[in-house]
């Protein structure tokens, strides 16, 4: 079979019964086969090489490295994290001389500029340019792109997919997989409170705020870790 062209489906094996404590969740729900939870990951890596193959793609139109246009996009979000080269760094999951590199690249490019904290002169933030800005819009549009996609899906899927993969983002971050994640799921606010009805539901205890599957948040900058 030709490179680029999808593999066959894969077959899903029976598989071992899971040890005794690993069958069914804290509130008693049954968890998934090992073959079907290599499953859910192989298709979270597909998912995932697709989005690098898109973002690198974009990124290669524009001039830029993945990483730098992951930069320059966090730079646009944030804070958090602060934007200063370590905070920078532990945020993209790479080492502190690789970020410092690619700084100084959009640098040259006239991207960012790096400014002295006035706390600390000893320390520099980035900074967006105007051209930086341009740049992140252009990025922006092209991420559109895979939103329309998304949006295509029924409402009741999209936010069943949505909580689906927050709570993904927990469980990596339970395994250490994930080091840096703001989202509800994760978060010390986070507060199971039944609603009017008297079924579960979440809610933000920091801005005393109900938290519906639509308003659950994957990079909230008032996050503090759960303990």
């Amino acid at each position: 079979m030709s490179e680029g062209h999808d593999q066959p489906p894969t077959v899903i094996a029976a598989a071992e019964p899971l040890p005794p404590q690993l069958q069914a969740g804290a509130s008693g729900t049954p968890l998934p086969s090992a073959a079907l939870a290599m499953e859910l990951v192989v298709a979270l890596d597909r998912l995932a090489r697709a989005q690098r193959q898109h973002r690198q793609t974009t990124a290669s139109r524009l001039g830029l490295t993945p990483l730098q246009a992951d930069l320059l996009t966090t730079l646009a979000g944030g804070p958090p994290p602060e934007a200063v080269v370590g905070e920078l760094a532990r945020e993209l999951g790479v080492r502190q001389p690789t970020l410092t590199e690619s700084a100084t690249a959009l640098e040259r490019k006239g991207l960012v500029v790096r400014r002295r904290l006035a706390s600390d002169r000893r320390r520099t933030w980035l900074e967006l340019t105007a051209a930086g800005h341009e740049v992140v819009r252009d990025l922006s549009q092209a991420q559109e792109e895979l939103a329309a996609a998304v949006a295509a899906m029924p409402l009741e899927q999209s936010k069943t997919t949505y909580v689906a993969l927050l709570g993904v983002i927990k469980r990596f971050v339970d395994a250490g997989v994930i080091e840096v994640a703001r989202t509800c799921l994760t978060c010390r606010y986070l507060a199971q409170t039944p609603d009017s009805a008297g079924r579960a539901g979440r809610h933000c205890t920091l801005l005393d705020l109900a938290l519906p599957d639509q308003d659950l948040r994957v990079n909230c900058p008032d996050h503090e870790p759960a303990g």
